[in-house]
């Protein structure tokens, strides 16, 4: 167990040494250029731009939309939104059996059940991924 903590701090000592230049280096004002345009000069340069863009017309040719299958409804954007999680069935098998009800005896066929896993469905929220 000796050796082995010898060994980490052997190793740690080692990657201080060769990380720790790294955060010593100089900070030149060379690395952000002192000529050249100004944030204003290149906002102004960008609107000139988009009034060029802008002012020129644009010839569309206007077709006929369809929005029979488009129908917004607050239910539907729920389910969009908020979609139910996964809650299993689990499925049982009730094997053919006798009952007691007061004196008598009674044969129950054996039939085929289901239960959830929870109590309740579940939501996801909205945007979330699952």
């Amino acid at each position: 167990m000796v050796m082995r903590s010898s060994i980490t701090a052997i190793f740690l000592c080692a990657s201080s040494f060769i990380l720790l230049p790294g955060c010593s280096k100089n900070v030149s004002a060379g690395g952000v250029p002192e000529a050249g345009l100004t944030v204003s000069q290149i906002y102004h340069q960008s609107m000139a731009n988009t009034a060029q863009i802008s002012s020129t017309p644009t010839y569309r040719r206007v077709g006929k939309v369809n929005f029979d299958g488009y129908i917004r409804e607050a239910q539907t954007e729920v389910q969009a939104k908020f979609k139910t999680l996964d809650n299993p069935a689990i499925p049982i098998f009730i094997y053919p059996h006798v009952t007691q009800l007061g004196d008598e005896q009674l044969i129950k066929p054996g039939f085929t059940s289901e239960f959830f896993l929870y109590k309740q469905n579940q939501f996801a929220l909205a945007n979330e991924y699952y």
